[in-house]
């Protein structure tokens, strides 16, 4: 037994001691029924417990830990892609690896397909690289967990400057966006201007608001006083009804 299938069979083992059938059905609905092996242990618990387990991978060679992260994915368990994230997470330096090119071809290849999974590798690993250009080619995708990523990639990242264009760059590309998991991504990457600066995050809104579809725009103004957010739904209202 090489060394990737010893490390796969703990993984196996340790699914097997921790999942619960009768979660099953509820980790299934979480996942809007795409997933397509569930063991029953929910993200969060799987997170915790898997979490003390995995400086046991440090040692790896870097052959060796990207055949595991590998398999996990290519398994089309839930759980174990969640194992692969929690991984490459923690070896992202480590690994030389185009994970844009990775990741879009295991969604283009259906092997992500549920927006838990693809949003643990956009705010976990994706967010960490240097150069985060790879974000536009996603947002023109017809692939919506794709363009999902483009936009939570920056959802909860240490924002810059840069960082802020990107983002606001993207949005503009999104404006006729109709799937819902985007809009609301977007929006929710949107309030992360406003904890990053709030003046970028206003003078977005103050040219855009009336542009952004309803969802993506109530998504991104949700955090605001109530007078504040009803002010913008209430203005940009007006210049859409304007625009017609």
């Amino acid at each position: 037994m090489d060394t990737k299938e010893i490390y796969l069979k703990k993984i196996n083992e340790f699914i097997e001691k921790y999942k619960d059938v009768s979660k099953i059905a509820s980790i299934n609905t979480y996942l809007k029924g795409n997933a397509k092996i569930i063991y029953g242990l929910p993200m969060k618990r799987f997170k915790a417990l898997f979490g003390k387990y995995i400086n046991e991978f440090a040692n790896l060679n870097n052959d060796d830990l990207f055949n595991i992260i590998n398999s996990l994915f290519l398994s089309l368990a839930f759980e174990k892609q969640v194992a692969a994230c929690m991984l490459l997470e923690n070896n992202v330096e480590k690994l030389n690896i185009d994970l844009p090119n990775l990741f879009q071809e295991y969604i283009e290849n259906n092997i992500i397909i549920n927006w838990a999974v693809a949003d643990q590798i956009a705010l976990n690993i994706l967010s960490k690289l240097n150069n985060l250009s790879f974000t536009y080619d996603y947002a023109s995708h017809e692939n919506y967990l794709l363009r999902r990523f483009a936009v939570v990639t920056f959802a909860e990242k240490n924002m810059t400057d840069d960082d802020c264009n990107m983002l606001i760059n993207i949005i503009k590309l999104l404006l006729n966006e109709k799937e819902e998991y985007v809009l609301r991504a977007s929006g929710w990457a949107i309030r992360n201007i406003y904890n990053y600066n709030e003046k970028i995050y206003f003078d977005f809104l103050n040219d855009y608001a009336h542009k952004l579809p309803r969802i993506m725009l109530r998504n991104a103004i949700e955090m605001l006083e109530e007078d504040i957010r009803m002010n913008i739904l209430v203005t940009s209202r007006e210049k859409r009804d304007g625009l017609k």
